[in-house]
């Protein structure tokens, strides 16, 4: 019963012209931020995408040994890779924030 509620207050919103509201509404809907990390000597960015062997946290970048197959398109970056660290192995991490 209260998503009628919500759907009722929304559409009054947009009908009043409150436009901040369905601006909130679209980011509340939209994707979130991610944090990828990966090793260093594997990123590189190529024909508007983002390369490298992205795992999700930093453990699983320092055991990631190729490059894998996920790509992030280059537009669905927030900030520019920053290191975060080396591996046991002396490899250097960094971490994205992307959508």
């Amino acid at each position: 019963m209260w998503h009628w509620l919500f759907i009722a207050g929304l559409a009054l919103s947009v009908s009043q012209g409150d436009n901040d509201k369905l601006v909130f509404f679209e980011d509340v809907q939209g994707r979130s931020p991610t944090l990828s990390f990966c090793q260093q000597r594997f990123y590189r960015e190529e024909e508007g995408r983002l390369l490298c062997n992205w795992a999700v946290d930093f453990s699983f970048a320092c055991f990631a040994s190729r490059p894998s197959k996920i790509v992030i398109q280059a537009g669905a970056k927030i900030s520019e890779p920053e290191v975060v660290g080396a591996c046991d192995d002396g490899e250097v991490i960094i971490k994205l924030l992307h959508y």
